[in-house]
């Protein structure tokens, strides 16, 4: 049975990592769940040839360690004026299996984090760590990218979009998007993209009016079970059926209707979740104005 009951925050500390924390206590407030702020250390890297100084070492390694006790100090106490539990944990390594291995030993619910961070050699790259740990984590991932503008830790979430193709892979993803909406009294926006028919002039026009048309009645036909078997009110699910590309249909609708999380799995129509995130999960990943889930494919019942 799907649980909010732990919430795992990745940082850096850095300002792009800042929207992910907000978004992490705002979820936590709506949800009642606990905080898990976690940090890793990356290891200090040192020359092959040897030729590094000891003394220099030790000093940054020190001062990783006392930037992460700060940092972690500063976001617990701004957690806790907002009245969360929260607890901090700062590990070393290499970062996407730490930030992976770190929430299945804690038992996470959802794992949080930036899309971007600082860059450099001795910092967290979270533009390809997102997407590494959606790919291996066992429990949604919810990234946002910065600059995000997220609402105060107090207000409810309100809107959550739902994008589907109705794949197994996106019917996966719902029962998340039910209980989030459930926890939050959020409606939800179920948005389909309907596959284009492209003109040719060859084609009669008529001809290729019924084929688009075919297409609608087929979407809507998808639409009326999984309503009648999604386990959530249908006064508070809103249906799109859009024409136009995917991304775009899914971005722009998620900032024209002020939603405050896209639910979506992490494959489907488009291609298939193997080495990286597919095509589409991907753009919206790093495009979207909101927070995104994503149901990965390791994630229980992700399809």
């Amino acid at each position: 049975m799907i649980a909010v009951r732990r919430i795992l925050c990745a940082t850096d500390f850095s300002p792009a990592s800042t929207p992910a924390w907000e978004f992490a206590q705002r979820l936590a407030w709506a949800t009642k769940a606990d905080l898990l702020v976690l940090h890793v250390v990356a290891p200090v890297m040192t020359p092959l040839d040897g030729g590094f100084d000891a003394h220099l070492y030790e000093e940054l390694v020190a001062e990783g360690r006392a930037e992460a006790a700060t940092g972690c100090d500063r976001l617990e106490e701004e957690a806790a004026s907002h009245g969360l539990r929260v607890a901090v944990r700062v590990v070393e390594g290499a970062a996407a299996p730490r930030i992976v291995g770190v929430a299945d030993t804690e038992e996470a619910d959802v794992v949080v984090l930036g899309t971007h961070g600082r860059t450099g050699w001795n910092r967290l790259l979270m533009g390809s760590v997102a997407e590494r740990v959606v790919q291996l984590a066992t429990q949604p991932v919810i990234t946002v990218r910065a600059p995000a503008d997220i609402a105060p830790v107090d207000r409810p979430v309100a809107r959550v979009m739902f994008p589907t193709d109705f794949s197994d892979a996106s019917h996966g993803a719902w029962p998340w998007a039910r209980v989030l909406a459930g926890l939050t009294g959020a409606e939800v926006d179920l948005v389909h993209v309907l596959l284009e028919v492209v003109p040719d002039r060859h084609l009669d026009p008529t001809f290729l009016a019924g084929i688009e048309a075919a297409i609608r009645a087929d979407a809507e036909k998808s639409v009326e079970p999984f309503l009648a078997t999604a386990g959530f009110p249908r006064e508070r699910i809103h249906v799109h059926l859009t024409h136009g590309v995917e991304t775009d249909q899914i971005v722009h609708g998620a900032r024209d209707r002020q939603a405050d999380l896209i639910v979506m799995g992490a494959h489907g129509r488009s291609g298939v979740f193997r080495v990286a995130l597919g095509s589409v999960t991907r753009r919206v990943l790093h495009a979207a104005p909101c927070p995104v889930l994503t149901v990965g494919p390791r994630v229980s019942g992700a399809g």
